[in-house]
């Protein structure tokens, strides 16, 4: 049985941390850490579905560097998809730097206080996702549209990064989103709590239960 949609379920909870702090940016460095960890796990699910015998272990027990696994990545690209060589390698320099930093805050306390910008964690995300439709293909795509929310997840993580650029396509987001409903329904004879939700929170809800006319309606903007 395949471990990709499993791969796609812990990406999907990492963009889910991100999302949930995304007005107020305080789960930035958390996503930030477990979109990196989602690019290794990514680069060892590839290399063993291309090579059952490949070991991310060294000789004597221990485990590999991350570049020592991005090495074998470009190698299996090198031999077997030379024409999508360039594309792999550009993503792998930008995970490369990106473990750098990580590494960073687990291990200067001077860097504690340091947080991610936003725009960071939505440039990470999106390289992940674009690196795992490159490594896996039409799986890769089955396993994002079984997931559920994975489709919604992405559209607003791109269309944030397309925001970058052109600012117009933010407030579009925005209309999509105000016209979730945002209230619970009204109280009946037997009473009902009505609850309002902040914009995270608001947001979540919305990608869970929007469905397929909310996901179509967001890829629209992009």
């Amino acid at each position: 049985m395949s471990k990709l949609p499993y791969l796609i379920s812990e990406i999907n909870s990492a963009i889910e941390v991100y999302l949930s702090g995304r007005t107020g940016q305080q789960y930035n460095r958390t996503a930030f850490i477990l979109c990196d960890d989602g690019a290794e796990l990514a680069s060892k699910l590839f290399l063993l579905t291309d090579t059952p015998t490949w070991d991310d272990r060294k000789a004597k027990g221990h485990f590999k560097r991350f570049n020592e696994i991005t090495k074998d990545v470009r190698a299996v690209f090198k031999a077997k998809r030379a024409a999508e060589y360039d594309a792999v390698d550009a993503l792998l320099i930008n995970f490369e730097g990106r473990r750098g930093r990580r590494n960073d805050f687990f291990h200067s306390t001077h860097l504690l206080d340091l947080t991610v910008q936003g725009a960071e964690c939505v440039r990470a995300f999106v390289d992940l996702l674009d690196y795992g439709k490159l490594l896996f293909g039409a799986d890769w795509d089955a396993a994002v549209v079984a997931n559920g929310t994975m489709e919604t997840c992405e559209a607003v993580l791109r269309i944030d990064k397309k925001s970058f650029a052109d600012p117009s396509v933010h407030p579009l987001l925005n209309d999509v989103l105000k016209r979730q409903p945002r209230s619970g329904p009204k109280p009946t004879k037997c009473g009902c709590e009505i609850s309002h939700h902040p914009e995270d929170i608001h947001l979540r809800l919305v990608i869970r239960n929007g469905g397929k006319e909310l996901k179509d309606e967001l890829q629209k903007l992009l």
